[in-house]
């Protein structure tokens, strides 16, 4: 077993840190493969070492945010090690947002530095004059698109690269308690959320899909979830990273390439949500994975009669669990004997509470809200970005409180029964109706709208859209 998948100490509990190490060890390895490429543990570190220097040439400063506007590309991975060995935070931005959830990300806490891809930068530039403390723009591609805009600073991303050394920086003191990422994860009841996750939190993550996938050096995982996510980043790059493995890279999920990319490529593992399943079942049959290396797949949201089917149909073994972005994954479902309509049960170091509405507990069988805390340090978020008021309330009772809810049985396995408050899940992602609501209005005769969550056919929610029309 992989030195990294015992306990660390909390110090080293740092991606890039860990990057580093399997640099020195494993460095010739295969780490990532993307489209022609493929890079080893030695280049990605390299990779990584420049990205550091550079951004530290450019003034930035531990602590200080850079924005990621990228689709998934091996530049992303190099921003996120990058940036994480000289302190800096990241701040990755959904590339389907418009640009009043561009804003919302920018304003919550100034974000000097924004790494933008050439054909994402027309939302970002329509509200880009409304954050002055974006000091710099740095174009992914081109920065044609970029120049003669507002008052920033416009750079070449590859410019800066290619003059960076390819050394590891030196004196930055990186801990597993630092801040490293803000992820967004939708508003229930309001904008999306920033999510401040420390280094730590995402390296147990990592550890934990690891282990339950088994994962070994000789594993590959397919990876078509996007980096801004930290499905991506936690529960795909990392188990990759900690193992030695190696990890194939797509831009996207695509039905007609997965078969394909997965034969090509010799995956052994994939991670899947259940939209994505649904849409497997629906247009392959057992002839496609006939041949495949491919062994399991872990994942969430799945219909039990899909999570059964696909299992039975292609022979791979599918693992779950349930988890949130702020409380990283809590329970697993067990491998033997297990009910596939529960979501599993609380591993080691984790509570599970059912409460209601006045944080009482509930008994086995009562539905309530799911509430989480955790022995170990780092597990949960740090807090939300900018919204103590939201962090206070999370954690009343010294509870983290979920906003999901569900119920346990006597044995101890957790049924997730939805959202306590109003959320919609469109093709694995949550999307805040407020938010949804928020950019429709600001569409010209609009006078009212509301945005409501009708079931889809594969899964998850659509988004009917009720308006009402200025009568002027």
């Amino acid at each position: 077993m992989s030195e990294f998948l015992d306990s660390l100490p909390l110090a080293e509990q740092v991606a890039a840190k860990i990057l580093a190490r399997q640099a020195e060890t494993v460095g010739s390895r295969a780490f990532v493969a993307f489209g022609a490429h493929t890079v080893t543990y030695g280049e990605a570190n390299a990779r990584a070492n420049r990205v550091a220097n550079a951004f530290r040439a450019l003034g930035v400063k531990q602590g200080m945010r850079v924005g990621i506007l990228l689709r998934n590309r091996l530049e992303y991975l190099d921003l996120w090690f990058g940036l994480s060995k000289i302190g800096a935070i990241q701040v990755p931005i959904n590339t389907a947002y418009k640009s009043p959830q561009i804003l919302h990300v920018l304003r919550r806490a100034p974000v000097p530095f924004v790494v933008v891809e050439e054909s994402l930068v027309g939302e970002l530039l329509a509200v880009i004059d409304q954050v002055p403390e974006v000091q710099t723009l740095i174009g992914v591609d081109s920065t044609l698109a970029l120049g003669g805009r507002g008052k920033q600073i416009v750079l070449s991303y590859t410019e800066c690269i290619e003059a960076a050394d390819a050394g590891e920086p030196r004196g930055a003191a990186i801990a597993g308690f630092d801040l490293g990422a803000i992820m967004n994860t939708s508003g229930t009841t309001g904008p999306a959320k920033g999510v401040q996750l420390s280094h730590a939190q995402q390296y147990l993550l990592g550890r934990s899909i690891a282990l339950d996938l088994e994962l070994t050096e000789q594993d590959v995982y397919y990876n078509c979830f996007p980096l801004f996510h930290n499905t991506s980043q936690a529960m795909i790059t990392l188990p990759v990273l900690l193992t030695g493995a190696k990890m194939v890279l797509a831009e996207r999920f695509s039905a007609t390439r997965f078969w394909p990319d997965v034969r090509e490529h010799g995956c052994t593992v994939f991670y899947y949500i259940g939209e994505t399943l649904r849409i497997l079942l629906k247009s392959t049959s057992a002839e496609d994975s006939r041949g495949t290396r491919l062994r399991a797949g872990w994942g969430i949201g799945a219909s039990p009669r899909d999570f059964l089917e696909f299992q039975q149909r292609h022979g791979i073994a599918l693992r779950s669990g349930y988890g949130s972005t702020e409380a990283n994954v809590q329970v697993y479902l067990p491998h033997e004997n297990a009910d596939p309509a529960s979501v599993g049960r609380a591993m080691r170091g984790y509570e599970i509470r059912i409460a209601n509405e006045h944080d009482e507990p509930l008994p086995a069988g009562q539905m309530g809200e799911i509430l989480v805390r955790a022995a170990e340090p780092c597990t949960i978020m740090l807090g939300y970005d900018g919204d103590p008021q939201a962090t206070l309330a999370a954690w009343r009772d010294l509870w983290f409180h979920t906003g999901d809810a569900g119920y346990l049985d006597a044995g101890g396995n957790l049924y997730f029964m939805g959202r306590v408050r109003d959320v919609m899940r469109v093709r694995g992602e949550h999307v805040s109706a407020f938010e949804v609501e928020e950019a429709i209005a600001e569409v010209s005769g609009v006078l009212e709208v509301a945005a409501i969550g009708v079931p889809c056919e594969l899964g998850g929610d659509d988004v009917k859209i009720v308006v009402v029309v200025s009568p002027e």
